[in-house]
C-alpha cells in the first residue's frame, strides 16, 4: 500500500492544486469553525446562565471539567477508530454527536444535565479536529501540506473567537439558548455538504480490491490520469501490524519521537491555556482598563492565526521543520518574559502581546500540523489525536498553574517569567524529534531527518517534510 500512497502523493505534488482540493480545505475549515465555536460556547454563556439559574459561576466548574474530560477521551479513543474504520465515517459521526448535543443543551435545566451533555459533546469535538486534520493531510500536495493543514486548523481558533461575538449579539436579543442553537444547527446544515463531498482516507480506499472503484471516483476530481500501481506483497504482509493502532505509534522506531511530541504538546499547551485563561487579568494588573485588556487579548488571538499561516508557509519551504518550531517556541518564551518587563508604555505592551500571540498560538497550530504530517498514513489520525489528547492534560494544568501563582500574590513580572519556562522546555523537546533511521515496512536504512519516516517508494516526498 505504501508504494501506492507514494505514487499518489508524487502525482499530487507534480500538479497544481485542484478545485476539489481547495473545496475540501474550505469544507474542513468550516467544519472546524463549528467545532471551535462549540468548544468555547459554554464559557461565553455561563455568566448569563448562572444568573438565570441563580447559581454562582463557580458551580459550573464540574461542567467545564466534564467538557475537558470528553475532549481528552475523544482525542485518545475516537481517533484510533478513524484509522481503523475510516476517517470519513468517524469524522461525520463526530459532527453529528457534537451538533446534536449542542442543540439538546437548549433544553438543559440542571447542572447534571448540562454536565452530561457537555461530556458527550466533548467526545465528538475531541475526535473531530484530529480526524479533519488527518484527512486534509491525506489530500494536500506534499509541497503545501503544512500550509493547507494549518489553514484548516485555523478554523478552530476562528470559531472559538467568533463565539464571543455571537454571544454578545444573541444573548440580549434572543436569549442564551439561541447561542447553543446556533452552535448546533450550523454544523447540521453543513452536514449534507460534508456527506456529499468528503472523501474517505486514502489508506482505507486502497484496501478495496482492484479496480478500486471508490478510489477512482476521488482521484477523478484531482488526478484523472493517475492509476494506482500494484501493491507490494511484502509491504502488504508487513503493514498488517497490530490491530490496536496506538501500538503503531511505538513501532518501527517511532517510540522516542512519539514521546517527545507528546511531551512537547503537554508543556506548550500549559502555556497556551494559561495565557488564554489569565492574560486579561494580568493585563488588568498591569494597569489596563477592562475594555482595553479584552481588546488586547483579542489581538493576542488574531496574531496567533496570522502567525500560524506565516509559519506554515515557511515550514513547507524548509527541510528542518523541528528547528523552525523550536525557534518559534523559544521566541514565545522571550515574548512572554518581555510582557512582564515594562508596563508603563501601552504601545510596548500591545507589541509584546501581539508577538506573544504570533509565537504561542501560531506555534501551537503549526505544531498540530507537524504532528498530523509526521506519522504514516495508516496511523495519522491516531498520531494527531493522541498528541492532542496528551496535550489536553497540559491545557487543564495551565489555568490551575495560573491560579496558584495569582493566589501566592507573586508580582506580574515574575508570573510571566515562570510562564516562559514551559515554552523553553517545549523548544528543547521538539528540537530532538527525528524520523526513525529505518524506514517502516521496508527495512531499508535511511538518514535521520526532521520529517516523518519514508517507506520505500516515498523518497520523492521525503525532502519536503
Amino acid at each position: 500500500m505504501h508504494n501506492q500512497i507514494a505514487s499518489f502523493r508524487a502525482a499530487l505534488d507534480a500538479r497544481p492544486v485542484s478545485r476539489f482540493q481547495w473545496l475540501l480545505l474550505i469544507l474542513l475549515a468550516l467544519l472546524l469553525v463549528t467545532d471551535g465555536y462549540d468548544a468555547q460556547v459554554l464559557g461565553y454563556v455561563v455568566p448569563a446562565l448562572a444568573q438565570d439559574w441563580g447559581l454562582e459561576k463557580s458551580a459550573f466548574g464540574p461542567v467545564f471539567s466534564a467538557n475537558l474530560l470528553g475532549l481528552t477521551l475523544g482525542s485518545l479513543a475516537v481517533t484510533p477508530l478513524a484509522d481503523r474504520f475510516g476517517v470519513r465515517r468517524i469524522l461525520l459521526a463526530c459532527v453529528l454527536i457534537y451538533a446534536s448535543l449542542t442543540v439538546l443543551m437548549v433544553f438543559a435545566d440542571s447542572l447534571n444535565t448540562l454536565m452530561i451533555a457537555r461530556f458527550i459533546c466533548g467526545i465528538g469535538m475531541g475526535g473531530a479536529m484530529p480526524s479533519a486534520m488527518a484527512l486534509m493531510s491525506e489530500y494536500s500536495p506534499p509541497r503545501l501540506r503544512t500550509l493547507m493543514v494549518t489553514l484548516a486548523a485555523c478554523g478552530f481558533s476562528f470559531g472559538g473567537a467568533a463565539g464571543g461575538f455571537v454571544a454578545a449579539g444573541f444573548i440580549d436579543r434572543f436569549g442564551l439558548q439561541a447561542v447553543f442553537l446556533a452552535g448546533g444547527v450550523t454544523p447540521l446544515l453543513l452536514f449534507p455538504f460534508l456527506w456529499w463531498m468528503l472523501p474517505e482516507s486514502l489508506p482505507r480506499l486502497l484496501r478495496d480490491a482492484p479496480p478500486y472503484a471508490r478510489l477512482r471516483k476521488v482521484t477523478a476530481r484531482m488526478l484523472p490520469d493517475w492509476q494506482p500501481p500494484a501493491a507490494s506483497v511484502e509491504q502488504n504482509a508487513r503493514e498488517q501490524g497490530s490491530k490496536l493502532t496506538v501500538v503503531e505509534l511505538f513501532r518501527n522506531g517511532y517510540a522516542r519521537p512519539t514521546l517527545l511530541i507528546w511531551a512537547t504538546f503537554f508543556v506548550s499547551l500549559i502555556l497556551l491555556y494559561f495565557m488564554i485563561s489569565w492574560l486579561p487579568s494580568l493585563l488588568l494588573e498591569s494597569g489596563l482598563k477592562l475594555n482595553e485588556a479584552n481588546l488586547v487579548t483579542s489581538m493576542f488571538l488574531f496574531a496567533g492565526t496570522l502567525g500560524a499561516i506565516c509559519m506554515a508557509w515557511f515550514a513547507d519551504r524548509l527541510k528542518s521543520k523541528v528547528r523552525l518550531l523550536s525557534g518559534v517556541l523559544a521566541g514565545a518564551a522571550v515574548c512572554t518574559i518581555l510582557l512582564g518587563l515594562n508596563h508603563d508604555n501601552p504601545r510596548y505592551l500591545v507589541a509584546c502581546v501581539f508577538a506573544a500571540g504570533f509565537c504561542i498560538i501560531g506555534g501551537q497550530l503549526t505544531l498540530n500540523a507537524f504532528a498530523s504530517n509526521f506519522y504514516p498514513a495508516h496511523v495519522r489520525a491516531t498520531g494527531t489525536g493522541w498528541a492532542l489528547g496528551v496535550g489536553r492534560f497540559g491545557s487543564i494544568l495551565g489555568p490551575l498553574f495560573g491560579s496558584l501563582l495569582l493566589a501566592m500574590h507573586i508580582p506580574v513580572e515574575q508570573i510571566f517569567f515562570f510562564c516562559a519556562i514551559p515554552a523553553v522546555i517545549a523548544a528543547l523537546l521538539i528540537i530532538q524529534v527525528r524520523s526513525p533511521v529505518t524506514a517502516p515496512f521496508s527495512g531499508q536504512p535511511r538518514s535521520a531527518a526532521d520529517g516523518p519516516a519514508v517507506p520505500s517508494g516515498e523518497v520523492a516526498e521525503s525532502g519536503r517534510r
